[in-house]
């Protein structure tokens, strides 16, 4: 669960170009996880939104395991593998993927703090 949540949150990082490493993630894994997050409504609640996006991401990488993990294996000395795996994603996903700005924004807005409420007197 720990891994998803970090991938979860590297969706969200601009993902930076790879300088010595030019992969891409199979082209079908990023088109899968584009059409699951068109599918999510931008109406309900922060946690039903969450939910829903955590479900694309887990249904994608559990249905797609063996090109993950031969994308993995491209890179035996990197020692943050959902890093990496979170990069290569949101990096096609920035360039094929029209909804996936409008998602990333909102999980944005999820993971910033609350403003701390002024108590009144």
């Amino acid at each position: 669960m720990r891994h998803i949540i970090f991938l979860f949150a590297l969706l969200l990082a601009m993902p930076r170009v790879l300088h010595a490493q030019h992969a891409e993630p199979p082209s079908t894994m990023a088109n899968d996880l584009c059409s699951c997050l068109g599918t999510i409504s931008p109406k309900p609640d922060d946690r039903q939104f969450d939910r829903d996006v955590r479900l694309c991401l887990n249904t994608v990488v559990a249905s797609h395991s063996r090109e993950v993990v031969e994308l993995l294996r491209q890179y035996p000395a990197e020692d943050r593998k959902m890093y990496l795996l979170g990069l290569l994603l949101g990096h096609a996903l920035d360039r094929t993927c029209p909804q996936y700005p409008l998602v990333k924004e909102r999980l944005r807005l999820l993971l910033q703090p609350a403003p701390k409420a002024i108590p009144s007197t």
